[in-house]
């Protein structure tokens, strides 16, 4: 039965084969040195984690002509040709992997790339691909149309790049990885050498010594076919392994990606699980416009354990990052899918709120002076949900316009518990003459004369509360408005200033710079008493600062070496 399934190739063409065979598996200088080649490129290929160059390698590597000839040693019963390819074999394979350990030995704080991991983990895949690779190049070579299609079943076989893995992982000390290396070199070397076995015999290659018995096959083919089923369930099992572990993957992947679903603008980047005695271990790298506080990831932690059956320790590695639109920070934007889109079409309930919330009160403060949004976060208590904006200015909101953003974001939202709650963090602006009151300050279109107006007033100011003892003067603003001057004056202690004396104080002023001039009083009543009299509470604190300014500057620098 099986005769019939035998292709007719032309005896000239075994003769051609055949001699190819032999050269190619002649253990001779040229075949340890293409040995030693191909090794150098597949070893430089992994280490720089470049596949292009471990291709190279592929295409150059002469160990796969032994394995031809082997099988077709095996089924024509040819001792001498079977012995020297094996000789050739081994001594290429031991050559292999003693360059890669070699060189990994000489590279310096060698690390694992993608290239070097891909080989550490074969599975039935890698057998499969190996067994269609073993035909297609057996084929190949004995059909002379197809011989050009060679450097493609080459690179796909890939012998050498496995060895040299192996001698890298040796050189590290990683035992574990270079079994897995080895492994993959020794299933993809017993599929290509029972199936170009078949297929030379199919090819009837063997009509020159004989046919094969049943004896003859099992006596010739018998070890090696153990070995590839041995291989081939383990490989199996291993795949098995992989399904499992990509199963659970996903599983952690899909609960994380809920998670933080419903965190604006965060995302998971990168995540690595573990099994350690009973527990599993999960590492997740998120980026995120804010750090993770210890209760977040307790309750993420939670969720896992619940989906998953198992007892779960996450550690989250937040990276700073914000994605930032227009419109707001409040955006998903995620890894482009296969249709080049990147924004993510389903948005989280809470997100999408917050992404309103924020558009409804960036709107509104864009038309404040001196305040800006700088965040907007959606809290769940245990019966409603809070607004917490973070806004920054130089003037906080009044309780007036709380309520009507409030009310704008419920009627925005349709749900009338929502409640708003306002972070300020408020900015002060100084110049050379104090704080700068942004209501009553002039900071633009001011020529040299009335700025030197505004410096002859200060002066005069000065030397007016100078004079007074009881009240101190802590800072002026200065504005113009319709030509005329009008000052801002912050003054601290005991008494009072009455309007009569600010009268009296703005005729004089107005007489010695010769423009009408308005004072405005800003009276506090705080003052520090000590024995030595009253004072403003900025000139006791820089006397006493005075006393102690070498010891405290040395203290608070390492504090704040410490907030670093």
């Amino acid at each position: 039965m099986f005769e019939k399934l035998q292709f007719r190739v032309s005896p000239e063409r075994h003769q051609t084969v055949e001699n190819d065979i032999r050269i190619g598996s002649e253990p001779g200088f040229r075949f340890y040195l293409m040995v030693a080649a191909s090794t150098m490129i597949a070893s430089f290929g992994l280490i720089t984690n470049s596949t292009a160059v471990i291709i190279g390698a592929m295409l150059v590597a002469p160990l796969m002509t032994p394995i031809f000839g082997m099988a077709l040693a095996l089924i024509r019963g040819d001792a001498p040709l079977l012995g020297k390819s094996i000789r050739a074999e081994i001594a290429g394979v031991v050559a292999a992997v003693a360059m890669g350990f070699v060189l990994g030995s000489l590279t310096p704080a060698l690390e694992p790339t993608p290239e070097m991991l891909a080989r550490t983990h074969p599975n039935l895949f890698d057998l499969m691909v190996a067994v269609f690779a073993g035909f297609a190049g057996s084929y190949a070579l004995v059909d002379e149309h197809l011989s050009p299609a060679l450097p493609g079943v080459a690179i796909a076989t890939a012998i050498v790049p496995p060895l040299a893995n192996t001698g890298l992982c040796f050189s590290v000390g990683a035992f574990a990885g270079a079994t897995g290396s080895f492994l993959l070199f020794f299933a993809n070397f017993l599929s290509i050498l029972l199936v170009a076995s078949a297929t030379f015999w199919f090819s009837g290659m063997v009509r020159e010594a004989g046919t094969l018995t049943r004896r003859n096959i099992f006596r010739r083919f018998g070890l090696p076919t153990i070995g590839f089923v041995l291989v081939g369930g383990f490989l199996s099992y291993t795949l098995f392994e992989t399904a499992q572990k990509r199963l659970l993957e996903n599983s952690i992947r899909s609960c994380l990606t809920a998670e933080l679903a419903s965190l604006p603008a965060t995302g998971m980047d990168r995540m690595i699980f573990e099994f350690h005695e009973g527990n599993l271990y999960v590492l997740a790298e998120v980026h995120s416009p804010n750090i993770f506080s210890p209760r977040q990831v307790k309750r993420i932690q939670d969720r896992l354990s619940e989906q998953l059956g198992e007892t779960t320790e996450l550690i989250v590695r937040s990276k700073m990052a914000n994605d930032v639109s227009a419109f707001g920070s409040t955006n998903q934007g995620i890894v482009p899918t296969l249709d080049g889109f990147f924004i993510s079409p389903k948005i989280h309930p809470s997100v999408q709120k917050t992404k309103s919330a924020e558009k409804i009160i960036r709107d509104y403060l864009s038309s404040q002076l001196g305040l800006n949004l700088y965040e907007v976060d959606l809290l769940q208590l245990e019966d409603r949900q809070i607004l917490l904006a973070s806004i920054h200015g130089i003037r906080a909101l009044s309780a007036e316009e709380i309520r009507q953003l409030e009310q704008t974001i419920q009627e925005s939202l349709k749900d009338e518990n929502m409640r708003l709650l306002v972070r300020f963090v408020g900015y002060e602006l100084q110049n050379r003459n104090g704080i700068i009151r942004y209501e009553w300050a002039t900071l633009s279109a001011v020529t040299p004369e009335q700025w030197s107006d505004f410096d002859r007033t200060r002066a005069i100011l000065n030397d007016e509360f100078s004079r007074n003892g009881i009240l101190f003067l802590t800072n002026a603003n200065a504005a113009i408005v319709d030509g005329n001057y009008h000052f801002l004056l912050e003054v601290v202690g005991t008494g009072g200033y009455s309007s009569e004396n600010v009268k009296k104080l703005e005729r004089r002023i107005s007489k010695e710079i010769g423009k009408l001039v308005n004072i405005h009083v800003w009276y506090r009543p705080e003052y520090v008493v000590s024995g030595e009299g009253y004072a403003s509470y900025q000139e006791a604190t820089r006397r006493f600062f005075k006393k102690q300014e070498r010891t405290f500057t040395r203290e608070i620098d390492g504090i704040l070496d410490a907030m670093r």
